[in-house]
């Protein structure tokens, strides 16, 4: 593991958190292939001690392994609102800050396009996507929205048909290996005065909740207002808009950073705000706290209790793979995938699709995707599970 900051490339000595044999977060066995080996490895997290951005060293391939990811939320009413309430604001802070409309819109990680859609009901004709699954970018195109197949970085710009007025992205700019070549590339991208918006994990909300399914080996970055803000400034824009949309219309944990593209820039300077809450020395025996609390819960149900999962994303695989009683969990839910086809890493629980979850109504069931906590819990009850015996991931977190 290369102990360099991924920001201002000083080494890194102060290790914040550390969990053993975790696995990627989509990387299914298929059922049949059940020998095969997944891939797991330690997780650590450090805190720079120069500039003070929280972060995962680790690298490994993501090019390939996103080649074939294929969740998507774009199913979920719940997400439909977020993506048309997200192309609402950033069009609106655009005409707010250039006096007319968006004439282009540019996506980072762009998926299914379901997102870039929104922006066309806006008017918007001219959208374009990047994206490394090469399934979701078939689906992409198969909706009318062109997309690149690739990793967004610097070496993407020269491939852009143009520049753009906007340039969106969700839960994408935590992913990347190099943040900022991420954001100059980004600012090479827009037009003058041009936008830039992502959606990113919330540090401070991951501290509080000690939401420890987050640190995961596809995450590299994990920023505050703070930090974001200070990243963003030293890549040539200003920030005007943190959080523009409720917190009841955006998913889980969420910080939403929107900026205006002051400058050209090509390099920088680092300077970097630290964050200082102190309870992040504190983290690994309060995650190692909830880790408890999930596997004692779990132990104490009454006997011949029958126990599901809701969600096949991040927050179900990293947090089942953390513990002690995975194993009585008889199914992780989740309406992305088909039944009796695929298996969750490590723990190998079997994935399961809404055309079988009635065979489970008698369970109590944990949901993970405790963004979607509502939508999901109505679904679960249309298909006879009781109210009473579901839960959210969120109550066994200390806030």
């Amino acid at each position: 593991m290369n102990l360099t900051c991924r920001i201002c490339e000083e080494n890194l000595h102060q290790k914040i958190f550390h969990i053993k044999d975790m696995p990627l977060t989509d990387d299914f066995i298929d059922k049949n292939d059940a020998n095969r080996q997944e891939y797991l490895s330690d997780i650590q997290i450090f805190r720079c001690s120069n500039c003070g951005v929280v972060q995962n060293p680790n690298d490994f391939n993501h090019e390939n392994y996103y080649k074939d990811y294929q969740y998507s939320t774009g199913h979920s009413k719940f997400a439909q609102n977020f993506m048309k309430k997200y192309a609402d604001v950033t069009c609106s802070i655009f005409r707010e800050f250039n006096k007319k409309s968006a004439n282009s819109v540019l996506e980072i990680g762009s998926g299914d396009g379901q997102q870039l859609l929104y922006f066309k009901d806006l008017g918007i004709n001219t959208v374009y996507g990047v994206e490394p699954s090469e399934v979701l970018a078939l689906q992409a195109e198969k909706l009318g929205v062109n997309t690149e197949i690739a990793l967004f970085d610097t070496d993407m710009i020269s491939k852009l048909p143009k520049p753009f007025d906007i340039c969106i992205s969700s839960y994408t700019f935590d992913h990347v290996r190099n943040p900022l070549n991420y954001l100059l590339a980004s600012n090479a991208s827009l037009t003058d005065n041009g936008i830039i918006a992502f959606e990113i994990h919330d540090l401070e909300k991951i501290v509080d909740r000690t939401e420890f399914c987050l640190f995961e080996h596809e995450h590299t970055i994990y920023l505050t207002k703070e930090t974001a803000t200070s990243l963003m400034e030293m890549c040539g824009f200003s920030v005007i808009s943190i959080n523009p949309l409720p917190e009841v219309d955006v998913r889980g944990n969420s910080l939403i950073l929107i900026g205006k593209k002051i400058k050209n820039i090509t390099k920088s300077s680092l300077i970097c705000r630290k964050f200082t809450d102190e309870r992040i020395n504190g983290l690994q025996i309060e995650i190692e706290e909830t880790v408890k609390r999930l596997d004692t819960w779990i132990q104490k149900l009454p006997e011949k209790s029958k126990i599901v999962g809701f969600g096949a994303g991040g927050r179900g695989v990293m947090t089942l793979a953390a513990l002690k009683n995975a194993s009585k969990i008889r199914a992780l839910l989740d309406t992305n995938y088909k039944s009796n086809e695929l298996l969750a890493p490590k723990t190998r629980i079997p994935i399961v699709g809404p055309n079988e979850w009635k065979e489970y109504d008698d369970c109590f069931c944990i949901i993970f995707s405790y963004g979607y906590y509502k939508e999901i819990t109505e679904s679960l009850i249309e298909q006879g599970f009781d109210e009473k015996k579901i839960f959210s991931l969120l109550d066994f977190y200390p806030k």
